[in-house]
């Protein structure tokens, strides 16, 4: 980087990028609760939406997410005799986990204008490297490293 304009150019996209971050869990949040208000729905559980705003809440929360509330969930409706609702609370969180899985990338990357691929992999890197923090801290990294490969290119191109 070659002047302070330069470092404006990544502190900018770096805010975008977390602003970004924070947009797209917030269509994470609200697509995890549709899922669980509707699968609680079916499955005839009291205070669906209420218990589902919850669990979307927790769903913030790296590795742990829904799991936190719904795994213990299964097992005490399972202890409790109670198979048939140990059995739709286990097949609404795989369905919602795996939706989740599978659109959490190409969500965050549009967001904050990385691609899914580079979004999965920073994210992957980043809780490796930091831990659970390293969830929310790899897509920044990354989008730090985006921005100063473009500003490289520009300049580059100007010379």
């Amino acid at each position: 980087m070659r002047n302070n304009d330069d470092f404006r150019r990544v502190f900018r996209d770096t805010k975008k990028g977390i602003k970004g971050y924070f947009k797209a869990q917030l269509v994470l949040m609200t697509m995890t609760f549709l899922i669980f208000s509707i699968g609680l729905v079916i499955i005839d559980v009291q205070f669906p939406l209420l218990i589902a705003f919850i669990i979307a809440i927790l769903d913030i929360v790296p590795i742990l997410g829904s799991g936190i509330i719904m795994i213990p969930w299964v097992i005490v409706s399972l202890i409790a005799g109670n198979s048939q609702k140990a059995l739709g609370l286990a097949i609404v969180y795989v369905v919602c986990t795996l939706i989740r899985q599978f659109i959490e990338p190409k969500i965050t990357g549009d967001k904050i204008g990385i691609r899914p691929l580079y979004t999965f992999i920073a994210t992957i890197l980043g809780s490796l490297i930091f831990g659970p923090v390293g969830i929310i801290l790899g897509p920044i990294v990354a989008v730090i490293i985006k921005s100063i490969i473009d500003i490289n290119k520009n300049n580059k191109g100007i010379n």
